[in-house]
């Protein structure tokens, strides 16, 4: 059996989540979730994935620090992005 490492279990778990956000998503929209659900979870869900990427996830003595904040500042824009049109979709009068 193969013992995973940190970085290995970030790199399939974290798309695997953010894959898994957007099935529900879209399932919520088509199903009638209330808006402010689907928004809560979208507004809290990738904090809490980062905190817990960074202090369970992390591997301090064999990874660089630096290339991990470069990473979660990436995907930091890409959530902070995506919460963005959430807003505008569920707020702006063109849904």
């Amino acid at each position: 059996m193969k013992n995973w490492t940190k970085p290995e279990i970030r790199k399939y778990l974290g798309p695997f989540i953010v894959a898994v956000g957007l099935a529900y998503t879209y399932h919520s929209h088509i199903t009638g979730c209330p808006r402010y659900v689907i928004f809560a979870g979208w507004a809290l869900g990738p904090p809490v994935w980062f905190l817990l990427e960074y202090f369970l996830l992390f591997d301090a003595e064999n990874e660089k620090l630096k290339q991990f904040i470069h990473y979660q500042s990436l995907c930091r824009n890409l959530w902070l992005g995506f919460l963005a049109y959430l807003a505008a979709f569920y707020l702006g009068t063109w849904n």
